[in-house]
């Protein structure tokens, strides 16, 4: 009988199925980490888990309100992320794991199996930082799968004079409390043990399951024995570790398929990273928590604390004017309606000394308080200061203020501007320094003008010399030979030099006195008739000819003429006399030659300049008498 009831017991139990204990805990969410370097933009790494311990993937950033001490802002982006993990593999070496089975394969070597399975199907690029523990302490820590499976290869307990206990789990806790790698990594321990002889393991195993939670350790069993210890006290503690740990439980004893670790590990390698626009505008710690709205209800992630340096914007001028001159320009120095420089380019930075760059929502400049130029979009670095309105030396002070999008607004220290006019000179000294340029300008080309008129004048006498000389050779008329006369000396150069000219722009200007004229000279043609040329009024006191325009009042145009031929005085008696200035051809009236103290000119006498013949003529003519010749003696 006892050895049917034997028989029937071993029969259940390798009927028995296998068992498995999942973390049943709740869903729940959990800010991971928070990052205020880039504020006032925020971000936050958020594990967010349904009550099966599975991720929650499907969630966008409407779902999610962030409280920010206590006042909701959006979510602006949510993303999910792919993170390492932190992986240790505890063994619990006993003489159970070395139990082997009909196939002579003991049962450490298909829990390596199943490791190796497991790490075969990692990518290479796999960033999990993985360690492998034991009794005697850490066989391998924090590396790459590779080199993990091959510590793991090359690992040979004597499982038959070893005990476990619970030191190999304090171990596997002491390796996962390491710094992680990355913000976000979460940790876990794959704890491989068999059955504890260990009445009071339930007070045992109490401080590590505490400390697993606080360190926020997942831990995950392989219970390895005989399936007579599946129910035993030290599994009901083991169960009770991964329970309470939101992890999970399994058992093997050599004939069941062993779990996939990466049912374990692939959540854990998700999480979410949210970012939104804080409000905050004051130093110091504050608080942040989560409310998420999932399909099975909301979730509120805890409170969790973070600090941020904040302070305004320090808006600092960049090489300021200290001194600023404003008169004419340089090429028009007497324009006393222009001053320059009209505008003063001012440039300036922004810091932030709290070390979070922010966008700027206006920049103002201010000069003695008053706002001058302001930008309220880009570039805010820049200022243009109208100098327009400033005709008055003094001094003013320049202020820049600075507002970030915050509403954080911060002016600069006062910077002293000298500010000098100067204006241009007035009156006529001014008018005439301003058109010098003009005048003088004006000036050459008159004297160039007159210049011309002379050389063309001087180069026509050369060639009625030259013509003159040619015709008194042939000319056989004694009123063409040339007579030495006894005339009036001449005045002297520089009263002809002056007096010509000047008589000359006498007629010039008062043309309309020609009917007023006491006398005149009519020109004749070489029979006696009138010519048809008009008179030549002697309104002056005196009248110069000659074909030196310089030096004559009234031009000859004639080859017998020289260049200050003759000239008629009018005296005070009102008569006329005419005087010859030692010309050439000489002087003569009614065929006589001019003496040198001159001749009383009479009305209707026929006065000879060279070959050009004149009738002289009072406005007030006395009876009509012809002309007489006389002999000279």
């Amino acid at each position: 009988m006892r050895r049917l009831l034997t028989f029937i017991l071993s029969v259940g139990l390798v009927a028995a199925p296998q068992i498995f204990a999942s973390a049943q805990t709740g869903a729940y969410a959990e800010i991971v980490a928070i990052d205020a370097q880039n504020f006032p933009q925020v971000s936050a790494l958020l594990d967010v888990f349904n009550a099966n311990g599975g991720f929650e993937s499907n969630l966008q950033p409407s779902n999610l309100t962030v409280y920010e001490d206590g006042q909701p802002r959006p979510v602006d982006t949510l993303t999910q992320l792919e993170v390492p993990v932190q992986i240790v593999v505890a063994v619990n070496p006993a003489p159970a794991l070395d139990v082997r089975d009909s196939n002579g394969v003991a049962r450490f070597a298909r829990v390596v199996e199943a490791l190796q399975n497991w790490t075969n199907s990692q990518p290479a690029e796999s960033s999990d930082d993985l360690s492998l523990v034991s009794l005697s302490g850490s066989l391998i820590a924090h590396a790459s799968v590779k080199d993990w499976f091959v510590s793991l290869g090359s690992f040979k307990p004597d499982f038959r004079k070893s005990t476990p206990n619970l030191q190999t789990l304090s171990i596997a806790l002491d390796t996962v409390n390491m710094p992680l790698k990355q913000p976000g990594m979460k940790r876990a321990i794959l704890f491989i043990t068999p059955h504890l002889d260990d009445p009071n393991i339930d007070n045992t195993i109490a401080p590590l399951i505490q400390r697993a939670v606080q360190l926020k350790v997942r831990v995950f069993v392989w219970f390895v024995d005989a399936e007579d210890q599946f129910v035993s006290p030290s599994a009901n503690a083991f169960k009770s570790l991964a329970l309470q740990t939101n992890g999970s439980f399994a058992t093997f004893s050599g004939v069941e398929s062993l779990p996939d670790p990466n049912i374990y590990f692939a959540p854990l390698r998700r999480i979410h990273a949210l970012t939104y626009t804080s409000a905050l505008t004051n130093a110091g710690d504050h608080t942040l928590n989560v409310n998420v709205e999932t399909p099975q209800g909301n979730l509120s992630a805890p409170d969790q604390t973070f600090s941020v340096d904040i302070q305004p914007p320090n808006p600092i001028f960049v090489s300021p004017p200290l001194q600023i001159t404003r008169q004419p320009p340089a090429d028009d120095p007497y324009n006393p309606d222009i001053l320059v420089p009209a505008e003063q380019p001012i440039q300036i930075i922004v810091e932030f000394p709290d070390g979070h760059t922010r966008d700027l929502k206006r920049t103002s400049l201010l000069v003695d308080g008053t706002i001058v130029a302001e930008n309220l979009k880009p570039p805010f670095d820049s200022f243009v200061w109208d100098l327009s309105a400033y005709d008055e030396s003094g001094q003013h002070t320049i202020v820049v203020e600075a507002e970030d999008s915050l509403g954080l607004t911060k002016s600069s220290m006062g910077i002293p501007v000298t500010l000098t006019v100067v204006m241009a000179p007035r009156g006529v000294q001014a008018l005439f320094a301003r058109y010098s340029s003009y005048l003088v300008l004006g000036a050459l080309g008159l004297a160039g003008l007159a210049l011309l008129v002379i050389l063309l004048r001087s180069r026509r006498n050369v060639a009625s010399r030259k013509k003159s000389r040619e015709t008194k050779r042939s000319f056989d008329d004694p009123l063409t030979q040339p007579v030495v006369s006894l005339t009036e000396p001449p005045a002297s150069a520089t009263k002809k030099v002056k007096t010509a000219p000047r008589q000359l722009l006498r007629l010039q200007a008062r043309p309309k006195r020609a009917q007023d004229a006491p006398a005149r000279l009519v020109r004749l043609t070489s029979g006696g008739e009138p010519a048809n040329a008009a008179p030549i009024s002697l309104l002056e006191k005196e009248t110069t000819f000659g074909t030196d325009p310089v030096q004559a009042a009234h031009v000859l145009d004639d080859a017998s003429i020289s260049s200050l031929h003759a000239r008629i005085k009018q005296t005070e008696d009102k008569s006329f006399m005419i005087y010859d200035y030692g010309s050439v051809a000489g002087t003569w009236v009614n065929y006589d030659p001019v003496a040198r103290e001159g001749r009383r000119l009479a009305h209707g006498d026929r006065i000879h300049f060279g070959r050009l013949v004149y009738r002289f003529e009072l406005k007030q003519a006395p009876p009509e008498s012809e002309p007489r010749v006389t002999s000279k003696k």
